[in-house]
């Protein structure tokens, strides 16, 4: 039995989505060659079942556009604006991380828990991107993971991200697979392609130190080491 095509991207929701992979893309490119390093941890992306092609790279554009809006949340607590739908939102990094549904379901909840009373009308702008991840996050695949992740990314790249917000939210969605596979490369990896890892997932705010250290392979002194501001960093 020949396997039913799956249909292209939505033309509303194909310009969103694939804008934003290729600007994260683009933005936590290496500086030196990696060897494929980056490429292939974008390739361990889960594939969804979403009935459209480009899965995978809908199920990044979504991670990455949510954890953009996660760390507005997160500045925003920084500077004292502690509503409960900001600190829901600066605190979902798990769910944003995982497919699997229950977990996206219950922070789903918890978010809309936050806001149910309040009028949409009289929204602000930090419950609206909350509204954007708890909508999101309520789909794990099906065309409404589609729809869902056309909209957040919409919505996030009419806020103009800097560059390196960009970058954090890929190395946000990629770079735990990103420090396990060049710490499977063993010690032929440039100490650059390192160096640029660890302080691109220590920008995202998704591992401890410890975790990323372990999972780069690197003793917790290395890691120091390349955490310190000096000239490659």
């Amino acid at each position: 039995m020949t396997p039913r095509a799956h249909a292209p991207l939505p033309a509303e929701w194909a310009g969103p989505i694939l804008e934003l992979v290729e600007a994260t893309r683009a933005a936590a490119a290496p500086s030196v060659d990696d060897d494929g390093a980056w490429a292939t941890a974008e390739a361990g992306q889960e594939r969804l079942r979403t009935g459209h092609k480009a899965a995978r790279r809908t199920a990044s554009a979504g991670q990455s556009a949510a954890h953009l809006l996660r760390f507005r949340a997160i500045e925003a607590v920084q500077h004292g604006h502690d509503e409960p739908w900001t600190l829901a939102l600066a605190t979902s990094t798990e769910a944003v991380g995982s497919w699997d549904w229950d977990t996206r379901m219950q922070v789903a909840l918890d978010l809309r828990r936050t806001f149910k009373h309040l009028a949409a009308a009289d929204d602000t702008d930090a419950r609206r991107e909350t509204r954007l991840v708890a909508a999101w996050l309520t789909h794990s695949d099906g065309p409404g993971l589609v729809t869902a992740t056309g909209e957040l990314c919409r919505a996030v790249l009419a806020l103009a991200p800097s560059r390196a917000d960009l970058a954090a939210s890929w190395y946000a969605t990629h770079g735990d697979r990103l420090l396990r596979e060049l710490a499977a490369r063993g010690p032929a990896v440039h100490a650059a392609l390192v160096g640029e890892a660890v302080r691109g997932v220590d920008a995202a705010r998704v591992l401890t130190r410890t975790h990323i250290a372990d999972h780069a392979g690197i003793a917790r002194e290395a890691l120091d080491a390349h955490l310190e501001p000096g000239p490659d960093a």
